[in-house]
């Protein structure tokens, strides 16, 4: 106050005295204007009176107890302000601290819980490898319908009709789920699973049991574990990778949109991979081969809206073939011999898909759709 005295005129001081108490009310939020303000206005208007020499040299007692009262109360309020902003900083910096904790600990769970879907990921792959070691001629087989799998549903996500339900996550769980589609093929004998031509009725019979074997495990897993998204793919990959879209498929005769999409989307990954990899029964065919044949069975075989994406990404296809192939054909041309061995599997004579014949290369029962991948 001395130094407001000696250095700024009466009416300055005033000023400053009142902005700098205005300041603090509104930073403490006090709504004391109908009460402290108006005191302390009151009193500094008496006080710059007498510094000026309008008035008396003497304040009203009055003025004098209103000065007082300001005085005790800028008191408190610089002292509370200065305890509330310290408990303010405290606050504040437990917080941060807390946020910090949680940021940690939200990433260490995400850490942990990487981990475990990676261990979970690499049991069911090695069970599934495990299942298909039976037959060696399956290669690299798992790996590419993984891939299949994940680019066609990826692709599916930019089609309007399936965009709701081909969710990023959905997405990332066929590529694991797709792995257990034939994993009930640790049921079928090898005389039936290594057979090297075309199955009897009886034996295709048998091997067409594969699937409600690989259905019916999973289904016990998920019993065991409880609900899984995963899991719950997978299962209705087994059952159903192997129904067609007439309805002349197995085990079920589902028809159309009754087969989980998961499970249409296998079909036609494992039927492009039966074709275009060598097997027991059958030589390796083109790509552009296998892409005609997909496309002829459109409607019949396989959900057309699929088919349609899948012919605008058949060269991914392909290039997963080349590239994680085991023998596959590469001059685009289907030779006489593989011609004469495809007539004698399936015995229709629809082995050419030049010929755009309606009948499917591998009829339900025959070839690729009796469960030969």
């Amino acid at each position: 106050m001395g130094f407001l005295r000696k250095h700024c005129p009466g009416q300055a001081r005033a000023v400053l005295i009142l902005c700098t108490v205005n300041a603090l009310i509104l930073l403490l939020g006090l709504a004391l204007r109908s009460g402290l303000q108006v005191a302390l206005e009151s009193a500094l208007l008496q006080y710059e009176q007498r510094e000026t020499g309008n008035v008396g040299d003497q304040l009203s007692p009055r003025g004098e107890q209103e000065v007082g009262w300001s005085v005790f109360a800028f008191s408190l309020i610089a002292i509370g302000g200065s305890q509330i902003l310290a408990t303010c900083f405290f606050v504040q910096k437990h917080l941060e601290n807390q946020a910090q904790r949680s940021t940690q600990q939200h990433e260490e769970m995400l850490l942990s819980a990487r981990e475990l879907e990676r261990t979970r990921d690499a049991v069911i792959f090695g069970l599934a490898k495990l299942a298909e070691s039976r037959d060696p001629d399956t290669g690299r087989h798992l790996e590419r319908i993984s891939l299949y799998a994940t680019r066609l549903a990826a692709a599916l996500r930019r089609h309007p009709s399936y965009r709701a339900e081909v969710t990023p996550a959905f997405v990332k769980s066929i590529g694991i789920s797709s792995v257990l589609h034939d994993i009930g093929k640790v049921g079928i004998e090898d005389s039936i699973l290594l057979h090297p031509g075309k199955l009897s009725p009886e034996q295709r019979q048998q091997m067409q049991v594969h699937t409600t074997l690989g259905g019916e495990c999973i289904l016990e897993i998920e019993r065991r574990l409880g609900d899984s998204g995963f899991l719950r793919m997978a299962r209705e990959i087994a059952f159903a990778h192997h129904e067609r879209w007439d309805g002349k498929g197995y085990p079920n005769g589902l028809k159309g949109d009754q087969i989980p999409l998961a499970a249409r989307i296998v079909a036609i990954a494992d039927v492009y991979d039966a074709l275009s990899v060598r097997r027991v029964y059958k030589p390796p065919m083109p790509h552009e081969f296998c892409v005609n044949e997909i496309r002829n069975n459109a409607g019949t075989q396989f959900d057309p809206q699929l088919v349609d994406v899948f012919l605008s990404i058949s060269d991914q296809f392909r290039d997963i073939v080349n590239q994680f192939g085991d023998e596959t054909a590469t001059d685009g041309r289907v030779t006489a011999a593989q011609e004469r061995l495809l007539d004698s599997i399936v015995g229709d004579g629809a082995a050419t898909a030049q010929k755009h014949s309606p009948t499917p290369l591998y009829a339900s029962g025959d070839g690729v759709s009796a469960g030969r991948v």
